[in-house]
């Protein structure tokens, strides 16, 4: 029982009772993260931020870890770092992966929104503010784009790994020009 609303309840596949989840705004919370275990026990903010960091879009991504996104779609929060990110669910330690510097015009840059891990650990992959979907080489931040174009209206891409890594599941308003989504599938090409 909180005193907040849940949302992006997760649990963790690998580790039984553990449970991830947001406090949900629609926007930028004070403390957006948060772990406990099913029994109540060990509950805590999983990413302490800063009151000029917005984070958001959770997602488990290995046994030990979280990955989200830093934003960085409005100056103030370029000011410092953004992007994909992870946390160790032990350890605490937190690590940036990269950021997108796209041009949303008008002087603004758009970044990265959604995230999700590869079930090997090697990949991340997020999409854009302009439904751009890129891959990210987790070891050394290389971003490959995967897909792009697809019309992040009504909702957004939300790219998603398939249980075995080789291809990436995505709603798309590319087909509809954003009147409706499709759910589609796109194959992750073999990558050194």
């Amino acid at each position: 029982d909180v005193d907040l609303r849940m949302g992006h309840v997760q649990t963790n596949p690998w580790v039984p009772g553990e449970i991830i989840y947001c406090h949900e705004t629609t926007g930028d919370a004070p403390q957006r993260m948060w772990t406990v275990r099913s029994d109540g026990s060990d509950h805590r903010p999983l990413y302490v931020e800063t009151p000029d960091e917005w984070v958001t879009h959770e997602t488990v991504s290995g046994r030990d870890e979280v990955m989200f996104n830093l934003m960085g779609h409005l100056p103030y929060l370029r000011e410092h770092p953004t992007g994909v990110a992870v946390i160790n669910l032990r350890t605490r330690a937190m690590k940036l992966l990269g950021q997108m510097e796209e041009d949303m015009g008008q002087g603004r840059l758009g970044g990265f929104w959604h995230c999700n891990g590869s079930p090997d650990g090697r990949w991340a992959v997020a999409d854009t503010f302009k439904g751009n979907v890129y891959l990210i080489r987790r070891d050394t931040g290389e971003q490959v784009l995967l897909t792009t174009d697809h019309k992040m209206r009504p909702d957004h891409t939300h790219p998603i790994f398939s249980p075995d890594g080789r291809r990436v599941l995505i709603q798309s308003g590319r087909r509809s020009d954003g009147k409706s989504l499709d759910l589609m599938t796109v194959e992750v090409p073999v990558l050194p």
